[in-house]
């Protein structure tokens, strides 16, 4: 019964990520099943009024899967062969698709033709949802040269395992083709476990990196050209934050000096292990206990 029931299930998905509306895929699954039937029958099988039905085989008709014969007063429907209808269904998206990629292309040249504009906003972008700022970031690292300096700390968009990997395969990229790397962790005792992994395994791997108790906000300058700042997104949900990215230099060099005066006040990794060893390692069991959920 449960498999059936899981076919059903798996067939109404499909029918609807085709278009259909759920009662169209209800009807159709339905007529699949029943030959000749007419609107009674149907309404037992679906539970959808028979005024709607009306109104759905109608529209099945107009796109080509269902059948309407007579017999004297009395209409009787049946299913086109899946064969032929959803075959055509699917000769529709790719068309679509055909046309889709024609209009992005020739979006993006309209996009990559806008002349520069030398007001005071072009400098400045905000950046809404976690996925998003995640592409984003993984996309500034990508294009960095020399150098990324960093303040870590809550919230993270990256908060995923997956999400960790891209990141973290982005920024080895990024040190495999010369660039440095400093960042500045926010580590203490309401810190998430993530952050007590990621520092245990930056720590094996030799990266660069200081600790603070306490920093003042979450940032990232990439080649002293391109400052991401964060904040609470007011557009999302209560998990969800924004970045505002900035390259106009005087606010970057700005920026920039403070995090080299707070790299200056912050602890080597030796410093602090010496004296939170026990916080450490309670936060990476913690953090293996998350893992195997």
């Amino acid at each position: 019964m449960d498999k059936i029931m899981n076919e059903q299930l798996s067939s109404l998905n499909g029918l609807m990520s085709l278009g259909m509306s759920e009662r169209s895929a209800k009807v159709y699954l339905a007529l699949l099943q029943k030959k000749d039937a007419s609107v009674p029958e149907l309404h037992k099988l679906t539970a959808i009024r028979q005024n709607k039905l009306y109104e759905v085989l109608n529209n099945l008709i107009r796109d080509g899967y269902c059948s309407e014969k007579k017999n004297g007063n009395k209409r009787f429907f049946n299913a086109v062969n899946p064969e032929i209808s959803i075959s055509r269904a699917l000769r529709k998206i790719e068309k679509n698709l055909e046309d889709g990629y024609i209009l992005k292309d020739s979006l993006v040249k309209i996009y990559n033709n806008i002349e520069d504009i030398k007001e005071p906003f072009e400098y400045i972008e905000i950046i809404h949802g976690n996925d998003n700022l995640h592409n984003n970031y993984l996309e500034f690292i990508k294009n960095s040269e020399s150098e990324i300096f960093s303040f870590v700390r809550a919230p993270f968009a990256g908060i995923t395992v997956e999400k960790q990997e891209e990141q973290y395969n982005a920024f080895n990229d990024f040190q495999k083709k010369g660039g440095k790397a400093r960042t500045i962790y926010e580590v203490n005792e309401n810190s998430i476990p993530l952050i007590f992994n990621i520092i245990n395994r930056k720590n094996r791997e030799d990266i660069e990196f200081r600790i603070a108790s306490k920093l003042p906000l979450k940032m990232n300058i990439f080649d002293k050209h391109t400052l991401m700042i964060a904040d609470k997104s007011t557009l999302a949900g209560e998990n969800e934050f924004s970045m505002t990215v900035i390259k106009q230099k005087t606010t970057v060099d700005g920026y920039y000096a403070l995090m080299e005066f707070l790299w200056e006040q912050s602890e080597d990794y030796e410093s602090w292990i010496a004296n939170n060893k026990e916080l450490m390692n309670s936060k990476l069991e913690e953090y293996e206990k998350l893992i195997i959920q």
